[in-house]
């Protein structure tokens, strides 16, 4: 995909190096002029999302929360967090539990997975299958997978520089 809003729904070849989250984070957090973010989630929202999936959150996905909520961000990539984000006066990025009833609804939700972002009509899940977590990323339709959050965010939600 591309980034910045030019998603395709094609993954992009990975840069050079690879960020860590917390640099990631930290890049998001200089660029928040580009987001309209709900704002960081609770303890105490992240507990309610954590008890309304009857699972543990990936810890990358908690990070990413915990600082930021959900929201529209680089003008194109929805993020799913425990409330909804209101972005412009008639629009708004759904909760995260909201958008999984519906893909459990559609039949469309692997067991385990997290639905968290959405740019143009295609939807990320996070594995969260076991304690651990792996925080593989998986897209609803056929591309290929992500290793873990850290490299989704760098290689398609983050803009090229």
């Amino acid at each position: 995909m591309a980034g910045g809003g030019e998603s395709t729904g094609e993954r992009r070849a990975p840069r050079r190096g690879s960020l860590s989250l917390v640099e990631i984070l930290d890049i998001f957090d200089r660029d928040s002029e580009r987001h309209a973010a709900a704002g960081a989630a609770s303890d105490e929202d992240l507990a309610r999302l954590e008890a309304g999936l009857e699972r543990k959150l990936p810890a990358s996905l908690r990070a990413f929360l915990g600082r930021f909520g959900g929201g529209l961000f680089y003008h194109g990539h929805e993020i799913f967090g425990p409330l909804r984000a209101m972005v412009h006066d008639i629009e708004l990025v759904p909760d995260l539990l909201s958008v999984r009833q519906r893909l459990i609804e559609g039949g469309e939700l692997p067991e385990g997975f997290i639905p968290f972002h959405r740019a143009r009509g295609v939807i990320h899940l996070i594995d969260a299958r076991d304690e651990i977590g792996t925080g593989q990323i998986v897209p609803l339709s056929q591309s290929a997978p992500h290793p873990d959050l850290s490299s989704f965010l760098e290689t398609v939600v983050l803009p090229r520089r």
